[in-house]
């Protein structure tokens, strides 16, 4: 599951690419509840792997040379491969670089990133 993104953009404040991966989400059917833990409540999520691989994206996305062995060695206590540690870090960085994109470009979100994925009710 690609969640990091939300996370990063969250933190970062890229509004335009946090309604864009929350819009990403609910197509993959990510459920409400884990996006509103994401969003509002990392620290707090129940599935541990999930949140540990947010938290060092999120730190890899703020300050990569703070990164310390302990935080690698987290991840691979979770059964993370190298490969997938490194695409974790490719992944942190290109929400860095689509934050910037949106914000030097000044994207506003669009009001449809609210309903994508979201199911409909016929009358």
């Amino acid at each position: 599951m690609r969640l990091q993104p939300v996370a990063i953009s969250k933190d970062r404040d890229c509004k335009y690419c946090e309604a864009a991966h929350i819009a990403c989400c609910r197509m993959l059917g990510v459920s409400p509840q884990l996006l509103e833990s994401l969003i509002y409540d990392i620290a707090n999520m129940t599935d541990h792997k999930t949140r540990d691989m947010i938290f060092f994206a999120v730190k890899c996305s703020r300050s990569p040379q703070q990164l310390t062995e302990p935080d690698f060695d987290m991840l691979r206590a979770h059964g993370l491969t190298e490969s997938e540690i490194v695409e974790l870090i490719g992944m942190s960085a290109l929400a860095v670089y689509a934050n910037i994109m949106a914000d030097a470009t000044g994207m506003d979100a669009d009001a449809m990133f609210e309903t994508v994925g979201q199911s409909t009710t016929a009358s």
